[in-house]
């Protein structure tokens, strides 16, 4: 469980309102990080030399382009590699599009990431369509960007990685883009707005095992607190149990990774899943994505996780006869 990834949620503000969004981001929401939160977590992650990547997302992080491009510039100068994950509403036009992506590469970007699929495309109309990804992807590939497109699946969807390819070819992009596909998580707001079809519920093809995101992907929310795992459970009542600590409140980055590295509930999930820890508290329940057993831990089961922690010498005891490759003084 060594960190890799720092992601900021540098804000939950979006000019998008997607149906799926799990982190329920969108154009009410105000909150922001503080910029000596965000410089601050930069130059600690300085220290922590497995962290290799620094990503600003949201909500829609363009929004704050000086704050934005502060992060970006710092991060670089620090010698990470950085990435932006966006909605491309700012590429309406291939001009306005380069203007943009040039003075973030002028700081140090390397990576863009674009959001897109059939939720984004019903919200992207309004400011040119799907022509502001061609134009987003030209623009960045000429800076010498290299560009990831993600979309998120469900039944029936017309956009995914196979129709993007084609739109790509049909435009002239020769350019390698790599591409993402994932599917609708229950959490968010799409556990209000979406109708059960949209959800995978093949429990035979569920996710099992370990989750490597688990402390790999370190997420900063706008507040300063810090998690350990993507983000899918933020906004939730689940979202305690992954909290590691807060930046606000003065502890630092490596004080929490250290904290996060002792901690027997954190390490059990990165290398034997949630599910494992549903079968130790007696619950048979079956998920097929692991982010939903998580938040299934961290609301329904939330009274015998309390419990569990008591028994924290216990079970490590039972984990360290599995011969697991870590070395804890001791759990939370």
């Amino acid at each position: 469980m060594i960190p890799q990834v720092l992601a900021f949620i540098i804000t939950y503000r979006s000019n998008f309102l997607c149906d799926h969004c799990s982190v329920s981001a969108g154009p009410g929401r105000r909150e922001v990080i503080a910029k000596d939160v965000m410089r601050l977590a930069i130059e600690q992650a300085y220290i922590l030399p497995s962290i290799r990547v620094i990503s600003f997302t949201g909500g829609e992080p363009s929004l704050y382009q000086d704050l934005l491009q502060d992060g970006i510039k710092l991060a670089h100068e620090k010698g990470f590699i950085t990435r932006l994950v966006t909605n491309a509403w700012w590429a309406q036009t291939p001009e306005s599009a380069y203007r943009f992506l040039q003075d973030f590469r002028m700081v140090g970007l390397n990576e863009l990431n674009i959001s897109y699929d059939d939720f984004h495309a019903a919200y992207l109309e309004a400011f040119g369509g799907e022509q502001n990804v061609l134009n987003a992807v030209r623009a960045a590939t000429d800076l010498g960007m290299s560009v990831l497109v993600g979309s998120t699946l469900y039944p029936g969807a017309k956009i995914s990685s196979g129709y993007l390819r084609r739109v790509f070819k049909d435009a002239g992009i020769q350019q390698e883009i790599k591409f993402l596909e994932d599917f609708v998580f229950p959490l968010g707001r799409a556990r209000q707005k979406l109708p059960a079809h949209f959800f995978p519920s093949d429990v035979e093809k569920r996710q099992r095992g370990g989750c490597n995101d688990a402390g790999q992907t370190l997420v900063i929310l706008p507040d300063g607190e810090v998690l350990f795992c993507c983000g899918h459970i933020v906004n939730s009542k689940a979202q305690e149990i992954m909290t590691i600590g807060s930046l606000a409140s003065g502890t630092s980055l490596v004080e929490i990774v250290e904290r996060m590295q002792k901690n027997v509930f954190y390490w059990w999930l990165n290398l034997e899943g949630p599910e494992a820890v549903l079968t130790e508290l007696g619950v048979e329940k079956k998920f097929y994505r692991r982010c939903e057993a998580c938040f299934y831990l961290g609301t329904a089961c939330r009274e015998k996780l309390r419990a569990l922690a008591k028994r924290k010498e216990e079970i490590f005891a039972q984990l360290e006869v599995k011969k697991w490759p870590i070395n804890l003084v001791s759990g939370k």
